[in-house]
């Protein structure tokens, strides 16, 4: 047995094949712990952006209490006045002060609202 495995060994087809394959898994080893480091790195940054959006997140919290307060004085009967009142002066707005508005919502919300407006906009224009 030992004499086959000498022969082997000493084979250049052998030698060649066994180190094509070492360097194979050598190289494979190589990518692995190189996509290892990029995945480190990139949930640092993940975690990095986190921290600095936790810190921003103040203003979405203020934009929720404002509106939810602002829809819920619609349902108390001694607000109802002064909500249509309201109402009436932001219809009286120009559109300029609307997108404003919508950009400030957008930029803590999320695009999807911009769309959805846009989306609304369009068939209340052709229906009414």
């Amino acid at each position: 047995m030992l004499p086959i495995l000498g022969f082997l060994f000493k084979n250049p087809i052998a030698k060649l094949v066994v180190d094509k394959t070492i360097g194979a898994v050598q190289h494979h080893l190589e990518v692995k712990k190189i996509e290892r480091i990029a995945e480190i790195e990139a949930a640092k940054t993940v975690q990095l952006q986190q921290v600095i959006s936790s810190e921003k997140s103040w203003k979405d919290e203020w934009l929720t209490i404002f509106t939810t307060f602002g829809i819920a004085m619609c349902f108390i009967p001694n607000m109802q006045p002064f909500m249509i009142k309201g109402f009436e002066i932001i219809k009286a707005a120009p559109s300029e002060l609307l997108y404003a508005i919508l950009i400030v919502y957008c930029g803590s919300f999320g695009m999807n609202m911009l769309d959805r407006y846009k989306k609304w906009h369009l068939e209340m224009t052709l229906l009414g």
